[in-house]
């Protein structure tokens, strides 16, 4: 298969441009990141944290401070913060 750099469009999840299409999802087009493996829409707004961010959110977390307050001090939503401190 013919690897795929488009210019125009990056991987939500590494950045990449080596992407391919790969169907659709409810009338949207998916692709595939050809370096990680990951599938994602186009027209998909995703919001990235810095590394620095999750890592005050989990600090925040080990020194007893709980969710929701975490989510309030940063401007996070909670299910973000939950998901970082689950993993």
């Amino acid at each position: 298969m013919k690897l795929v750099i488009r210019q125009d469009l990056a991987c939500s999840s590494c950045g990449s441009h080596h992407v391919v299409k790969s169907g659709k999802s409810a009338g949207r087009q998916k692709y595939l990141c050809r370096d990680c493996g990951k599938y994602f829409l186009a027209d998909a707004s995703y919001h990235h944290h810095s590394r620095k961010l999750r890592e005050e959110a989990l600090r925040l977390y080990a020194n007893g401070m709980n969710m929701r307050a975490i989510a309030r001090t940063l401007s996070v939503p909670l299910g973000t913060v939950f998901t970082w401190i689950k993993r």
